[in-house]
């Protein structure tokens, strides 16, 4: 089997008022989209997705990154050959985005590149992705995530009723704002539901330090990148002085994750299969999470492709919860075909060949967006 063309779908939803989401990095008046689609001479095409939600700019540099760097080298190439593919071309590929300055986005196109391969070798042997990698699981129980800063006790009961019973708000942007949402969000779930906190990056160790304290008497299951996920240094104080109990990841490529697990730095490690470089990079990643103790709660702010790659890993990859975004999201709803809704806070797994969905064309239409 040879890869004879390489596609990218790019899409665009716009956002009005209470839509936007609102985090410690910035607004979002848009949600972005980008699939993968792998197509070789055997008829079979794979399905990928690349990060592309934020910056709110990120379409430009992908789109030129995989048509004019990653597909060239692609084009004969075995798809089903892919440890050959990522000792190759992977290889060259993140060397390209060292040298850019960018590994990120590097990282990120080769996430839409490898999804797209574990969809054909899934096609290819009648086995879905879950099947590959050896996991029987049915269904994945899930957290409804991204929520704040406004309108937190209706967005989180929306969730309740369809029976979730964690819960992560997006703190950082103004410290008052955040103890009355985490108030507010821990009334209504009561005492026995897990609560998280996102700060997104947003506080620098002074601050990080007396938050801390502010937050104790919400017994928050995880606060998730408190600093700047590449500050080592005030990683290490906080989690000395302060013990808080801290999840990161999606912020983290290659050798990162090592280097954080080693030194203590993380209590949940979050790889995030549309980011840290596909479905082979996040079964590396858990592995080394769990040799050094630490649990898989894998990030997911994505859509429909990103979303079944992100249930197909979790039971393989010992993950014991899902994020799973409360906003109203097309590109993760209704783009693709065979996934499920949320049902007594779970979500079943699809289980067609490969990630077992297909993409609705007429549907995607209607966010497409061509940044060039």
């Amino acid at each position: 089997m040879k890869i004879t063309d390489i596609q990218t779908i790019c899409m665009r939803v716009t956002y009005e008022g209470h839509q936007r989401v609102q985090s410690a990095l910035g607004v979002w008046n848009h949600r972005n989209g980008m699939f993968l689609l792998v197509h070789t001479d055997a008829g079979i095409t794979g399905l990928g997705e690349i990060f592309c939600n934020f910056p709110q700019w990120s379409h430009y540099e992908k789109e030129a990154s995989v048509h004019q760097g990653l597909k060239p080298m692609l084009i004969g190439a075995d798809p089903l050959d892919r440890e050959g593919i990522w000792a190759t071309i992977g290889r060259k590929f993140k060397r390209i985005g060292l040298q850019w300055g960018a590994p990120g986005i590097a990282y990120q196109v080769l996430s839409g590149l490898d999804i797209a391969l574990w969809d054909i070798q899934g096609k290819a042997e009648d086995k879905s992705i879950c099947e590959l990698l050896e996991s029987s699981a049915e269904s994945v129980p899930v957290y409804c995530s991204a929520l704040g800063p406004d309108g937190v006790a209706e967005q989180a009961a929306r969730f309740w009723e369809q029976g979730v019973t964690a819960f992560k708000l997006k703190i950082g942007m103004d410290p008052k704002q955040d103890i009355r949402n985490l108030s507010e969000l821990r009334r209504l779930v009561g005492p026995d539901c897990l609560v998280m906190a996102d700060v997104n990056q947003g506080w620098d160790l002074e601050t990080a330090l007396e938050m801390a304290p502010l937050l104790e008497p919400f017994h928050l299951y995880w606060v998730e990148e408190p600093l700047m996920a590449d500050h080592v240094e005030d990683l290490e104080v906080l989690v000395r002085k302060t013990g808080m109990r801290i999840a990161g990841g999606e912020n983290l490529y290659g050798a990162d994750f090592e280097r954080h697990l080693a030194k203590g730095l993380l209590q949940v490690c979050q790889p995030d299969v549309t980011k840290c470089g596909g479905i082979t990079e996040f079964m590396k990643a858990a592995r080394l999470a769990h040799q050094y103790g630490v649990e898989v709660a894998p990030h997911f702010l994505a859509n429909g492709v990103g979303y079944a790659a992100t249930m197909q890993v979790m039971n393989a990859s010992g993950a014991h919860i899902m994020e799973y975004d409360h906003g109203d999201n097309p590109m993760k709803d209704t783009c693709v075909t065979g996934t499920y809704p949320v049902k007594e806070g779970r979500v079943k797994i699809p289980k067609g060949p490969g990630l077992g969905i297909s993409l609705c064309e007429e549907e995607i239409q209607r966010y497409v967006f061509h940044p060039y």
